[in-house]
């Protein structure tokens, strides 16, 4: 299953996204914007985020203004993998090379129609392992260690 989820900036690409996913034959998790009423893009992305961490899906796709908030609040959910994509060559390789379960979008610098594109390209592609593999581990390792220390405060200054 493929989720789904936006701010109220995001809300029009991701009800055509949404729908052209459903087209497509794909089963569809809607996690909101269901109107422009304003929505905190941190608000979605969480529960998304948690919803693929926990298995109950395999990817999503997040749409705010740019993608940039949507993929650092996704990130921030251990395990997970949200990257913002704005070109095919990127949308392949958040698959192939970083295994990213989460794409980004930007409802205010992509064409609905080049979104669609981003969708598709990821969405065909898979992790490739190899060489990549070494690297998201690292990726896991780093992770790993500052979640064992988060109990300590972060010293800012």
């Amino acid at each position: 299953m493929t989720g789904i989820g936006s701010d109220h900036l995001g809300f029009a690409l991701k009800e055509r996204l949404r729908l052209c996913l459903a087209e497509r034959g794909e089963r569809v998790r809607d996690f909101g914007a269901f109107s422009e009423d304003p929505v905190d893009y941190p608000d979605v992305a969480a529960p998304v985020a948690e919803a693929v961490r926990a298995g109950s899906l395999e990817r999503a796709i997040l749409v705010c203004g740019t993608g940039i908030g949507m993929a650092i609040a996704a990130n921030k959910v251990p395990g997970v993998f949200a990257a913002t994509v704005t070109d095919l060559y990127m949308a392949r390789k958040a698959r192939e090379s970083n295994n990213a379960q989460i794409i980004t979008l930007g409802a205010h610098t992509l064409t609905s129609e080049l979104a669609w594109d981003l969708v598709q390209a990821w969405l065909s592609a898979e992790f490739q392992g190899g060489r990549s593999a070494r690297k998201v581990a690292k990726i896991r390792g780093l992770e790993a260690r500052y979640l064992r220390g988060a109990e300590r405060p972060l010293l800012v200054g």
